[in-house]
């Protein structure tokens, strides 16, 4: 099954998200703003755009689902920043999808290189 993320840009002045630090492997740990997660295991995409931010920014899988970003990369390059080592999301410059597998457990973050404060955001991966 996979899940798809979609990004949708507003220009406006937010609060941003926080940041964790890249590599924290704390099970409870806040991983780029995220803390709670939108449950990707049985449903097929997003369930609405947020501004600025990919939608959902934190999203939930079991070990072995796929996740789909929709997105111009090269407006807004994706990068794996932060969460557990081993990140299988990759950095993306181009294209309008990327998917990747989640083979492990963990919190794997990642964020736009173009708008890192803004647009985070995680995938929280259980057996």
């Amino acid at each position: 099954m996979k899940v798809v993320l979609r990004c949708v840009v507003v220009l406006s002045l937010l609060a941003a998200c926080s940041n964790s630090s890249p590599g924290g492997d704390d099970a409870g740990a806040t991983v780029n703003g995220c803390s709670a997660f939108t449950d990707g295991t049985t449903v097929t995409g997003p369930s609405g755009p947020t501004p600025a931010q990919y939608s959902p920014a934190c999203v939930h899988v079991k070990v072995g689902q796929s996740v789909t970003f929709n997105l111009d990369f090269s407006d807004h390059p994706m990068q794996p920043f932060g969460g557990d080592t081993g990140n299988p999301i990759q950095e993306t410059t181009s294209g309008t999808t990327a998917t990747f597998t989640f083979a492990s457990a963990g919190t794997f973050g990642f964020h736009c290189e173009a708008h890192p404060s803004i647009m985070q955001g995680a995938v929280q991966v259980t057996p």
